[in-house]
C-alpha cells in the first residue's frame, strides 16, 4: 500500500510540476472507452469531452460520476456532475468536477453550450472556472475557454475535435499553466448496435497518445465496452444497464504500473422509455 501511495504521489507531483487541472477521464461510459469520446460526445459528458456534442441531444439529462479510490488511493478521488438542457436555440450544459481531498482540492465549474447546423455540423464552447485550494496556503482561481466541433462525414462516420483550455489560462502566483489538450478522431457506426472510436490526444506537456474504444449494445437494457490507450499504456472495460429513464454505468481502468481503478456513473435521461431505449431509435 505504501509503495503504491508513494508511486501515485510521485506521478501526481511530476504532472503537477507542469500544470494543474490535468485532463482526466470523467464518466464511467467514457472511461470504459479509454477516454475516446470526443468524436462521440452524445450525452451530457460532452461538457467535459466536446461541448459541440450537446447539440446532438434532444432530451434533458443529468449524470453523476464517482471514482472513490483510484488505484486504492482515496486521496485522489474524483466526483463529477453533468447536466444538459436542450432549448430552441441549442443545448446548455453544466459540469462540476472535484478532485483531491481536504489537503489538496481542485474544483472545476463549466458552463457549456452546443448547437448544430442542419443536424450535420455541430459546434460548441465551454466557459471554465477553476479553483485550487491547498490547506494552510492561499487558494487561487482562474477562468478559461474550451472549444469543439463535430461533423457527420457520412451516415456512419463522424469526425470531431476538442481543444481544452484554448486560452492557455494559468493559475496561482507561480503562473502554472492549466492543462492544454488537443483531441481529434472519428467514430465509426457500421450498424446501429456498434460504435468504434479512434482518437489521438496531445497534451502540450506530454507525448502524443492514442485512444480507442469499442461499444456494443447487446439489447435495449445492456451495453458492453472496451478500450485501449497509449502514453500511458492502459486497458479499459465496462458495462451499462438501462431501465426506464435510469442508466448505471461501470468501468474498470488497468494502468500498466498502478493497477486497477473502478468508476461508476448514474444517469437520468428524461428521453428514454421504460425499456431504456431512446424513442428516436424506434
Amino acid at each position: 500500500m505504501m509503495i503504491k501511495l508513494t508511486l501515485v504521489i510521485i506521478i501526481f507531483a511530476v504532472k503537477s510540476s507542469f500544470s494543474q487541472f490535468e485532463f482526466t477521464d470523467i464518466g464511467a461510459r467514457a472511461t470504459a472507452l479509454n477516454g475516446a469520446f470526443s468524436s462521440l460526445a452524445d450525452n451530457s459528458l460532452a461538457v467535459f469531452y466536446n461541448p459541440s456534442g450537446l447539440g446532438q441531444m434532444k432530451y434533458r439529462e443529468v449524470s453523476f460520476f464517482y471514482g472513490p479510490s483510484p488505484f486504492g488511493i482515496p486521496e485522489v478521488s474524483t466526483a463529477a456532475l453533468t447536466y444538459a438542457e436542450p432549448m430552441s436555440i441549442g443545448t446548455a450544459g453544466l459540469g462540476l468536477k472535484s478532485f483531491g481531498f481536504e489537503l489538496y482540492r481542485e474544483t472545476n465549474l463549466i458552463l457549456s453550450f452546443g448547437n448544430s447546423y442542419s443536424d450535420k455540423i455541430f459546434y460548441g464552447f465551454n466557459l471554465n472556472f477553476y479553483n485550487l485550494n491547498i490547506q494552510n496556503y492561499n487558494s487561487a482561481s482562474a477562468f478559461g475557454v474550451d472549444i469543439g466541433g463535430l461533423a457527420y462525414m457520412t451516415d456512419f462516420l463522424k469526425w470531431g475535435f476538442f481543444v481544452n483550455n484554448i486560452t492557455g489560462s494559468k493559475i496561482g502566483i507561480s503562473g502554472q499553466r492549466i492543462a492544454q489538450v488537443y483531441k481529434t478522431g472519428i467514430t465509426i457506426h457500421p450498424r446501429k448496435d456498434v460504435n468504434l472510436i479512434l482518437e489521438i490526444e496531445k497534451d502540450v506537456n506530454y507525448p502524443l497518445s492514442f485512444r480507442s474504444g469499442l461499444e456494443y449494445f447487446v439489447n435495449d437494457y445492456f451495453d458492453i465496452r472496451a478500450g485501449l490507450g497509449t502514453e500511458p499504456v492502459a486497458f479499459t472495460g465496462g458495462a451499462g444497464i438501462n431501465y426506464n429513464v435510469f442508466r448505471i454505468d461501470y468501468s474498470a481502468y488497468i494502468h500498466q504500473e498502478l493497477g486497477l481503478s473502478n468508476q461508476v456513473s448514474v444517469t437520468v435521461d428524461f428521453g428514454r422509455n421504460k425499456s431504456g431505449k431512446d424513442p428516436k431509435e424506434n
